[in-house]
């Protein structure tokens, strides 16, 4: 007798290519925009298919939408009531309902209103879900009792740690992907004065004004550099008028939101993460596969930090800790381009864009083939 063949291995589900879609919410459009992108663009190079789930009025031209569907809903955060939701994603699983795709994946960040949403439309197609969690604290989020959640994958080692023993699916460690440069950029053009670029959003002021002081310091005790810092429209007052306060307005230079970061990792020297935070940060990723070195502070969720290798680690966030880090940096380039240098290896080696596409694609094949466990609760409840 014959052995039956796996579930996530029949015909139907592998003969033919897999519609993913993608649900839309502020992460993906803002600090993973790049990330969203390579990972679409990859499943599309494979052959497959991208949907995507969005809000009205969102602006989708950071993901590569062309040749795709796109469904939009209305939402407002505001509205808790349970019938209401139905109303505003009614229009999602009528758009749906000729052509439902294979499998949805979200970011695990979302609130419980786009989650409660997001488990309408599964239920009403039997859609299965993949959660991908980059921060330790979303494990314990409402993602994580939606139901039709058919798979986990967490983007770090450290998060991966922390996955809870009762969590009813399967986790799984994808190391997000990055392209890297062959050479590094950290000092890679001699006499050039030094680039620093910070892509945190201005709007966190106590963080920012650390570095500004910083900087401040470091141009008293002779140093010239460079600071581009990425603006997000009015954030931006506040610390400008701090930059002008204290004389580096000559020094700096605000990069409108709407501009591509890209550019600036390719010419920059070192990488300023002034956010304290527990996520894993993307941006950081393509600055180390960029070559850049890292200055951040200090982050638990990121096992790809390890301060003097890959990366510098500021203790307390503290304008004197940025001056003296930034300072070693400045003055001993040959050390700065031994961290960017490491730091890019290590991203070579644990970050393949190509390894990830396969690892999330196996994924995506083995949930569509599975059925669909039961979550603790369903939406609505």
């Amino acid at each position: 007798m014959t052995e039956p063949r796996p579930a996530f291995l029949r015909p139907a589900a592998m003969d033919r290519p897999l519609d993913v879609a993608f649900w839309v919410e502020p992460f993906m459009l803002g600090r993973e925009s790049t990330f969203a992108r390579h990972l679409v663009m990859g499943l599309k190079s494979e052959g497959q298919q991208a949907t995507f789930i969005a809000p009205q009025g969102v602006d989708l031209l950071r993901l590569p939408t062309l040749g795709s569907r796109v469904v939009h809903f209305r939402w407002h955060r505001w509205e808790k009531l349970a019938f209401m939701q139905r109303l505003r994603f009614a229009s999602v699983i009528e758009q749906l309902a000729k052509s439902p795709p294979d499998v949805i994946v979200a970011w695990a960040g979302m609130d419980a209103t786009l989650c409660q949403g997001l488990a309408l439309v599964s239920q009403a197609h039997n859609i299965p879900i993949i959660a991908w969690v980059w921060d330790a604290s979303e494990l314990f989020g409402p993602m994580m009792k939606v139901a039709g959640l058919a798979h986990v994958v967490v983007a770090s080692q450290s998060i991966l740690d922390r996955v809870p023993k009762d969590l009813h699916v399967g986790a799984t460690l994808i190391h997000p992907g990055v392209y890297t440069e062959e050479a590094i950029a950290c000092y890679d053009v001699e006499g050039q004065m030094p680039c620093l670029v910070s892509l945190d959003p201005l709007s966190d002021v106590p963080a920012y004004e650390a570095l500004i002081r910083a900087c401040r310091m470091v141009a008293d005790a002779g140093e010239d550099f460079l600071l581009f810092a990425f603006d997000q429209g009015r954030q931006e007052h506040p610390i400008w008028q701090l930059a002008e306060k204290l004389g580096l307005l000559d020094r700096m230079s605000f990069v409108p939101f709407q501009q591509e970061a890209e550019p600036l990792l390719l010419h920059g020297d070192l990488y300023l993460h002034v956010l304290p935070t527990g996520r894993v940060m993307y941006r950081t990723l393509e600055a180390m596969g960029r070559g850049l070195a890292v200055v951040t502070c200090m982050n638990h969720g990121a096992d790809y930090l390890v301060d003097g290798q890959t990366c510098r680690i500021v203790g307390p966030q503290t304008p004197e800790a940025w001056r003296d880090v930034l300072l070693e940096l400045l003055r001993d380039r040959a050390k700065a381009a031994g961290i960017a240098r490491r730091g890019q290896q290590y991203v070579r080696e644990k970050h393949a864009m190509g390894r990830m596409l396969e690892q999330f694609g196996s994924i995506c094949r083995q949930v569509v083939g599975a059925p669909i466990p039961i979550a603790r609760f369903a939406s609505g409840a």
